[in-house]
């Protein structure tokens, strides 16, 4: 009998609470609210890492960051290395992998990971980089503040949209013959800079959109002096609430666009006949801040909900039983590879701390009791790629941030369904209330009303660290 196919389709940052299915009536998300009803949607997935190239390599390995040093942005996985692609093409799938690469170095063998390899994102940013070095040869004082946001524009082209095309011809055209296929899309909406064609724009309501997260001064000096350092240098606080308020707008309806390409593939697969057939996930690889606490784009070792919770949406194949429904379950996206093999009743080949999820596909709501993401550096590591960029550059809020100590320190956080606890390697920890603060306004690690619990979550966190601070290797030696 022939393995079931597999979808994977990743957004890049995109955050929970800006899709319809977890229960924001202000977004516009009709295909991926279709897809959650006919599936499990999931309103409490954390990634492993705010930032897409290490999150990438932690979910596709099922490995934590920490485990295999893979945290950073500039240093990429070897092809000898271990990932669900390589497993399933290892298994007979023809493995279908669109869009982009941020997990593999470049000069890897990519037939190692899969059998087809649809690079235009490669391109695309090529053209991108030179447009952005014309426009970056300006005076620093033209840059008020730095928000990322482009004006609307009649026609936006976006790589996402022939990435989606593309993949709608491979299921048409049948390539992968009588294999099952694994399709892998590694998509860029709705990542930054902020721009939208004005028709997607059009669809969100203005006065819907919520206002943004601020913190009084009491409340900054206990936030971690690389958010401090982004808000001083982004001076979005020169910004009125409807300007920043724009932003998310903007945001929103780059959602919907991608939300409506995602619909079209979805219909070429039941055209095909191949949806009921087919394992379809959704989710993203880390979130945005996009205007709240008057900052946006992400952070290398900050934790807010708004970076590390993300959508997940797992629609089974027919033949599986499941819970249509959306479950508060506490999952990591390192659970989907375990999943998928699960589902296809195949064996890993190699150690990895996912726990699968198919048991809350079939109706269980408690599965961790725990989620953990992490980031930042120790001193002396390095971790960037040309020492940052000049203030002419959009990115310099963040990256010039990320040369100083303490604000690019080692930090790894815990949360559960009531508390979040941050270990800072060279600064104040930080611990919230999340029934009483969901917002995380207020670090409390300071507060004695909260050390008992402080000090459970550290243990839990050492304990975390213990168990997934390294991998046996899987195979043992020939002589033994």
């Amino acid at each position: 009998m022939k393995n079931k196919n597999i979808v994977m389709v990743v957004a890049d940052q995109w955050r929970a609470d800006s899709i319809g299915y977890v229960g924001n009536g202000d977004v516009h998300t009709p295909e991926l609210d279709k897809l959650a009803s006919e599936g499990v949607a999931f309103s409490n997935a954390y990634c492993q890492n705010p930032v897409c190239v290490p999150s990438r390599a932690s979910f596709l390995t099922g490995w934590y960051p920490h485990t295999k040093g893979y945290r950073t942005m500039h240093h990429l996985m070897e092809d000898t290395e271990p990932n669900i692609l390589k497993t399933l093409k290892n298994n007979g799938y023809h493995v279908y992998w669109g869009g982009r690469n941020d997990f593999l170095k470049i000069d890897q063998d990519v037939n190692k990971i899969c059998s087809t390899r649809d690079d235009q994102f490669y391109e695309f940013m090529k053209k991108v980089m030179e447009k952005s070095k014309n426009n970056n040869e300006r005076e620093t004082s033209e840059l008020k503040h730095y928000t990322h946001t482009r004006e609307l524009k009649e026609k936006v082209d976006h790589p996402d949209v022939d990435q989606i095309d593309s993949a709608i011809n491979f299921i048409n055209d049948g390539e992968y013959g009588e294999d099952p296929f694994c399709m892998y899309l590694a998509l860029s909406l709705p990542h930054p800079p902020y721009e939208i064609d004005q028709k997607w724009y059009d669809m969100i309501d203005n006065k819907s959109i919520p206002e943004p997260i601020k913190l009084t001064e009491e409340e900054w000096l206990k936030k971690p002096s690389i958010l401090r350092g982004i808000y001083r240098n982004q001076k979005l606080y020169n910004l009125s609430d409807e300007e920043i308020k724009n932003i998310k707008h903007i945001y929103y309806a780059m959602g919907t666009k991608l939300d409506h390409y995602i619909g079209k593939l979805v219909d070429a697969l039941k055209e095909k006949g191949l949806y009921d057939d087919t394992t379809f996930v959704f989710f993203s690889d880390h979130g945005d801040y996009t205007g709240d606490y008057q900052v946006v784009e992400k952070s290398q070792n900050t934790f807010e909900d708004c970076l590390t919770r993300v959508p997940l949406i797992i629609k089974p194949t027919k033949d599986k039983k499941f819970k249509s429904r959306k479950t508060d379950a506490l999952v990591e996206l390192i659970d989907i590879q375990a999943t998928i093999m699960d589902l296809l009743n195949l064996e890993p080949e190699h150690t990895q701390f996912g726990k699968s999820l198919v048991s809350v596909l079939q109706g269980d709501d408690k599965h961790r009791d725990a989620v953990f993401c992490e980031g930042g550096r120790l001193e002396g590591e390095i971790q960037s790629a040309d020492g940052g960029h000049t203030p002419d550059n959009e990115y310099w809020a963040r990256t010039t941030e990320q040369e100083k100590m303490p604000q690019h320190t080692k930090a790894m956080m815990l949360r559960d369904h009531d508390y979040k606890y941050v270990y800072r390697l060279y600064e104040n920890d930080e611990f919230y209330d999340l029934k009483a603060d969901p917002y995380e306004k207020d670090n409390k690690i300071h507060d004695a009303k909260y050390s008992e619990l402080v000090t459970r979550y550290q243990n839990r966190m050492l304990r975390h660290f213990f168990e997934t601070g390294d991998v046996v290797p899987f195979k043992r030696d020939e002589r033994f």
